[in-house]
C-alpha cells in the first residue's frame, strides 16, 4: 500500500511544496527535526499541541484537519456527519447562483443563507477541538494545547469547499 494517504505523506507533500527540509520545518515548528522525520516516515501521530505548531508552520489548515481524521476518528465521523447536510445546502446555493435569471433580492438571501452555514461550521469545528482538547488531558499533567489559536484561524467554508 505505498500510494496510502497518513499524515506523514501529507506532511511532507506540503512541506516539499513550500520547499522546506526538515531542518526548516522542525526550526519553525520549535520541534526536533528527528521528530518530523518520524511523522513522515513512520507515521507518527504528535500531540495536538505539538501539530498546531507543525500546522502553523506550513499555514496548513487542511494539514490538521487530515491529523484530526487519523487520530481522532470518532471525533471526526461526527463532525463530518454533521457538515455533510451543510454541504448538500451550498451545493443547492452553488445551483441557485449559476442561473441567469436570479434577483438581487434572492441572491442577497442565498449569501446570508451561506453565512448562516459558515457560522454553523464554524461551531462544529470549535466543538470537535473542544473534545480533543479534554482527551489531551492527563489527569496526571496538564495540556499546554488550548486550541484556541485554532478557533481564531479557521477558514472560512467556502474556502474549504471549493
Amino acid at each position: 500500500m505505498e500510494n496510502e494517504v497518513t499524515l506523514g505523506s501529507l506532511l511532507r507533500d506540503r512541506r516539499k511544496k513550500l520547499k522546506l527540509t526538515t531542518e526548516e520545518l522542525a526550526k519553525k515548528a520549535a520541534v526536533n527535526r528527528t521528530y518530523i522525520t518520524k511523522i513522515e516516515k513512520h507515521n507518527k501521530l504528535p500531540s495536538p499541541f505539538v501539530m498546531e505548531r507543525i500546522c502553523k508552520a506550513l499555514s496548513s489548515y487542511d494539514l490538521f484537519s487530515g491529523y484530526i481524521k487519523m487520530k481522532y476518528p470518532d471525533v471526526y465521523i461526527v463532525t463530518y456527519f454533521r457538515q455533510a447536510p451543510l454541504k448538500d445546502e451550498l451545493e443547492k446555493i452553488h445551483k441557485k447562483l449559476n442561473k441567469k435569471n436570479i434577483s438581487v433580492e434572492e441572491t442577497n438571501k442565498l449569501i446570508s443563507h451561506i453565512s448562516d452555514i459558515e457560522t454553523r461550521v464554524q461551531n462544529l469545528k470549535v466543538k470537535a477541538l473542544e473534545i480533543i482538547k479534554k482527551r489531551a488531558k492527563s489527569p496526571n499533567k496538564k495540556s499546554r494545547w488550548d486550541g484556541e489559536s485554532y478557533t481564531k484561524g479557521l477558514l472560512p467554508i467556502r474556502d474549504i469547499l471549493s
